[in-house]
């Protein structure tokens, strides 16, 4: 391992500088390891694991009792409206986040991100209708953004390139760990007592959540402070102006309105009186697809500081990465976002059980993440990880076809989520790596942004394509199946009292409608699979073992060989 000065050396760029001229370092707002004490660097980590572990078990438990909470105002059929919603702010808020936190500093912007995440689920647990819970979901979805893309900023911040993959694998440990946690908590906050003992659950995370961010905050605000007073350069002043003119705001708002108002009225259009006759169905189409062509023209024409970087795009290896963990959301949404409504109809199971059932992919994908990340560690090969994952998460997305079935056995289903979880976690974490380290150091922060957007951007799209088969799809398959009389809207949207207690015969039948919709997700999800390969074969070997120096002369362009013959003359003049 090199030595505390060496590194200090590499970082700043030191051959011949003075020490006057190793001072007068211009200020940044990136948190650089070579600038932190070993104290500091390991009670960061610390705090950020303690941070992860927190806020996944508030997204595990708020995940799991969110399926009872839509039945409880009776419209499970808009399951996906709300994650589709916040996929579309969040292609915006994920490039604000980046930029603001490059102007104001990592821990201003999180402490911004806390507050919001903390008051959201304030909003949610006293809501009394759908429409005040997606408010409280929104408010802390716009927290949640800033607190996974600036945790994984801090994380690139203060890990080589090697180390990286192991680090953002560590973070996910939490997640793993509450997917199992969680589940002890689902059926006694849904079954028995007052039908809303669900508000228990933002109760309980929040306190967890809340106890996270001080634990976070607190050391995270003193190694800022302490940077600042070991760097004699003061940050430029910034205005709100400059602000708008770094940040796109014309990109965002049109990139924000496209997905909105193309994506919601797939899920929406069934509840209106004329469906797709209605007027105002079919002009929020025509203005989202008026907004993307806006949005490729002003990229194409006008635009100066685009949210998605022309340059980062110009990489085969970034956009060959990026896309991949876009269409892995994607077809993950489209496959299993009703799936455990679909359960909780075919197999009368309890909430708790269905968790139980379905999170062989949570698991699968961290677990496959941990694994992916020390192979990588050991052999170098992240390409070959992805190829294997992209296959095992096909394979697994396949299987449900036949596991939809109400015959089949559920071990179908544990193997079917499992492989898709497992194939994911071995094809995400590489691609994750592989997009950072060909970039500047300087577009690290882009580059991860870019990462956030797409992957909020596959939910979005992969939620309205399975809102979209649920809503239209499903109401022709219970008219083709259900041979008596029945009410569509609540069989679509009130499994708890309705669908229930339906007599056996007319059951039997809403299932397989179910079933049906099920199937007809799955190989649309299917669809896609060829793209994701056809993204993998345009990933280039990436050197793992590269310090940042070499990435950043690579990544602008320069002769590393002729810059390693000279360290190497200067060391033997020196030896």
């Amino acid at each position: 391992m090199e030595d505390r000065g060496s590194k200090e050396e590499k970082a700043i760029g030191v051959d011949n500088l003075t020490q006057d001229d190793q001072v007068k370092e211009e200020f940044s707002h990136i948190i650089d390891r070579n600038h932190l004490s070993k104290r500091e660097y390991y009670w960061l980590w610390g705090s950020i694991l303690v941070l992860a572990y927190c806020t996944s078990f508030e997204a595990a438990v708020s995940g799991g009792v969110q399926n009872y909470i839509t039945a409880y105002f009776g419209v499970t059929s808009l399951t996906a409206l709300l994650p589709t919603i916040m996929a579309a702010l969040s292609t915006a808020l994920v490039p604000l986040y980046t930029k603001v936190s490059d102007v104001f500093g990592r821990a201003g912007s999180l402490t911004f991100a806390f507050t919001s995440y903390l008051l959201g689920l304030i909003i949610a647990g006293s809501a009394h209708s759908y429409a005040h819970l997606g408010v409280g979901e929104i408010v802390n979805g716009i927290g949640a953004t800033g607190i996974n893309t600036l945790s994984q900023v801090v994380i690139a911040d203060t890990t080589s390139l090697l180390q990286r993959g192991m680090m953002f694998a560590m973070y996910d440990v939490g997640q793993l760990i509450n997917i199992w946690v969680s589940q002890a908590l689902i059926d006694p906050l849904t079954l028995g007592g007052p039908r809303d003992k669900w508000r228990m659950a933002y109760i309980i995370t929040g306190c967890v959540a809340g106890f996270g961010a001080i634990f976070f905050l607190i050391p995270l605000w003193h190694i800022t402070i302490q940077l600042k007073r070991r760097q004699v350069a003061r940050p430029p002043r910034r205005s709100l102006r400059w602000l708008l003119t770094e940040f796109d705001v014309v990109g965002a708002v049109l990139m924000t309105s496209s997905l909105a108002l193309t994506c919601i009225p797939l899920m929406i259009a069934r509840r209106t009186r004329n469906n797709w006759n209605d007027a105002g169905m079919i002009t929020m189409m025509c203005l989202g697809a008026s907004c993307f062509i806006a949005l490729l023209v002003w990229y194409a024409k006008f635009a100066t500081r685009p949210i998605l970087s022309r340059k980062v795009w110009s990489n085969r290896t970034v956009f060959g990465g990026l896309m991949i963990m876009f269409l892995l959301k994607l077809m993950g949404h489209v496959s299993w976002q009703y799936l455990s409504q679909f359960l909780f109809i075919s197999r009368d199971l309890s909430f708790g059980q269905i968790k139980l059932l379905v999170c062989g992919y949570g698991t699968g994908w961290l677990a496959a993440q941990l694994i992916s990340a020390f192979i990588m560690r050991k052999w170098k090969c992240p390409r070959i990880l992805i190829w294997v994952g992209i296959v095992v998460y096909i394979t697994g997305c396949a299987l449900m076809i036949p596991a939809r079935h109400s015959h089949a056995s559920s071990a179908l289903i544990v193997l079917s989520q499992s492989m898709g979880g497992i194939g994911g976690g071995l094809a995400f974490l590489p691609c994750s790596v592989l997009v950072t380290g060909v970039v500047h150091k300087r577009d690290i922060a882009s580059v991860i942004g870019a990462t956030q957007i797409l992957v909020w951007f596959g939910a979005g799209v992969g939620g309205a394509i399975s809102g979209g088969i649920w809503t239209q799809y499903l109401p022709t398959q219970l008219h083709k199946y259900v041979t008596g009389p029945f009410d569509e809207l609540r069989a679509m949207n009130d499994p708890l009292k309705y669908v229930k207690n339906l007599d056996p015969v007319t059951k039997a039948q809403v299932v397989e409608a179910y079933s049906s919709s099920q199937k007809l997700m799955s190989i649309v999800g299917l669809a896609f699979a060829a793209l994701t390969l056809l993204c993998a074969a345009m990933l280039e070997h990436v050197d793992l073992e590269q310090d940042q120096d070499t990435q950043d002369r690579i990544a602008m362009g320069m002769d590393t060989k002729s810059q390693e013959d000279d360290d190497s003359i200067k060391v033997k003049a020196k030896n």
